[in-house]
């Protein structure tokens, strides 16, 4: 993108973040961030604290649903976003500058405590370590996923009671096609064996 200023930022929540649905559907998230720098003074030699600073950080959609329901006021975060500094005139008539950073990723600071991350993701086939554990124990997938991922075993099988995916020209009691043209595999290396 042209002409925007991306910022990396570290601070604590300042606020309770404030998650809306918009009209559209799409979730909104509001909230406030701070941080305080610190710096030694040279003549006592002790460090101060300096002007604490804040920014407010909205961001939309999954972000913003996942990070209410895990933030909370007082975490200490990383925040990554877009940087937007505009004036707003106020009821008094004074114009202000309001900063705002439009996240695309939030995610706590490690350096001053743990996290424990739950990852979400969409339903999807086996990892190959998956499927062998559960054809090791017998427990074979009795459906197709809803996401239209098929699980087939070592023959190269739709599992049983899986729908036959269109277009593959075999049902789950018959054996399919290999995945892999060993042929053709042999023929591409052959041909880049050869110098040209």
């Amino acid at each position: 993108m042209f002409n925007e200023a991306h910022i990396s930022l570290t601070g604590y929540v300042a606020t309770q973040p404030q998650v809306k649905t918009i009209k559209t559907g799409a979730a909104h998230l509001s909230m406030r961030v701070g941080w305080t720098p610190r710096y030694q003074d040279r003549v006592t030699g002790e460090w101060v604290d300096g002007v604490t600073s804040y920014v407010t950080v909205t961001c939309w959609r999954r972000l913003a649903t996942y990070a209410g329901i895990c933030l909370r006021k007082g975490d200490p975060v990383i925040v990554k976003g877009r940087l937007s500094v505009r004036p707003w005139a106020g009821k008094d008539g004074i114009t202000r500058l309001s900063v705002e950073v439009d996240a695309s990723s939030i995610g706590h600071d490690l350096t001053r405590g743990v996290a424990q991350f739950s990852r979400i993701r969409p339903q999807t086939g086996m990892s190959a370590s998956e499927f062998a554990a559960a054809q090791a124990d017998g427990d074979l997938l009795d459906q197709a996923p809803a996401d239209g991922a098929y699980m087939f075993d070592d023959a190269d099988r739709v599992l049983a009671g899986a729908e036959t995916p269109e277009g593959l020209g075999f049902s789950p009691d018959e054996p399919g096609e290999p995945f892999f043209d060993e042929a053709a595999l042999t023929e591409l290396a052959a041909e880049e064996a050869v110098p040209l």
